[in-house]
Formats: C-alpha cells, structure tokens, sequence
C-alpha cells in the first residue's frame, strides 16, 4: 500500500524482539517436549502407569503444535513487524495463542494434579486454582499485543495522512 510520505511502524521493535524470543524459546520447547516424548517409558511409571500412555502422547502432541504455532507466530512477527497494516492480522495470531496456552496448562495441570504430583509451577488463576503457566508463555505474547496494537492504530491513522497529503493539510 503506498502512504503518503513514510510513515513508520511504532509496534516494529517490540513485535521483532517478541518474535524473535517467541521462536528461540518454542524452538527449546519443541526440543523439550521431544525429549520427553522419547524417554515415555523412563518416567511413565510415575505418571499414572501404562494405562496413561494415550493420555501423555495427547498432552505432548499438543504441546509440541503449541510450539510450533509459537515459532510460526514468532516467525510472523519479525516478517511483518514493519508492515502497519497486518497489525490486525498480528494481533488475532498472538490473542489465539494465549487463549491456546491458557487452555492447555489448564487442562495439563489437572492432569499432573490428579496424581498428585508437586510437579508444577504455581500460578495461582483464582479460587484456589493453580495452573502451570510460566512467565513468558503469557508475557512475550502480551507484548507481541501491544506491539500489533501500535502497528494497527498506526494503519487507522493512514486514511487521515491520506487526506492531508504529503506536505500537509
């Protein structure tokens, strides 16, 4: 889209260095979840038995597309930092992605809290629930937010620069 004049993307730092720290830290979760995933038969004794097999494969198959999606998202992000007019885009992506990780460490708490393992990290959510929600599962994608915000306001801005044109009313 041509604009008159340059106009610059405000959410372009903070969407680069989200991504960017997004795919670094879901490209160690993939290796992670990988990991477990191959030593099943080490630690399954521990976690409710062979009867929980399908239960675990589950979890970790959707961990690893949460981290896949992570790196994606992450990916997007430095490709179109500088574009204002996919902050909309930008912004749907990483609210999906927080519903996403919101919703899995639920679901994966009530599952390592029904064997009663003091295996997670608490976060209390409210009414004496705790889930295992780390920090930047949730702050780097609140950033990546804030970052698509100031890229959409930007673009919002652009139909009003287009009628000043560019040297001004």
């Amino acid at each position: 889209m041509n604009y008159p004049g340059k106009i610059k993307a405000p959410g372009k730092t903070m969407l680069k260095v989200t991504g960017i720290l997004l795919i670094i830290f879901n490209v160690i979760g993939i290796f992670g979840t990988l990991s477990i995933i191959s030593t099943t038969d080490t630690w399954l004794w521990m976690f409710g038995g062979e009867g929980m097999r399908g239960t675990w494969n589950f979890i970790y198959s959707i961990s690893l597309l949460l981290s896949l999606s992570g790196v994606a998202v992450g990916i997007m992000g430095v490709a179109l930092c500088n574009k204002i007019e996919k902050g909309i885009i930008l912004f749907v992506i990483a609210i999906i992605l927080i519903v996403t990780t919101v919703i899995f460490n639920i679901i994966y708490t009530i599952i390592i809290n029904s064997f009663g393992s003091g295996f997670s990290v608490n976060f209390h959510v409210g009414l004496g629930f705790s889930t295992s929600i780390s920090i930047p599962d949730i702050l780097l994608p609140a950033l990546y937010v804030v970052g698509a915000l100031k890229n959409k306001k930007a673009h919002e801005t652009v139909p009003y620069l287009r009628q000043q044109g560019p040297h001004g009313p």
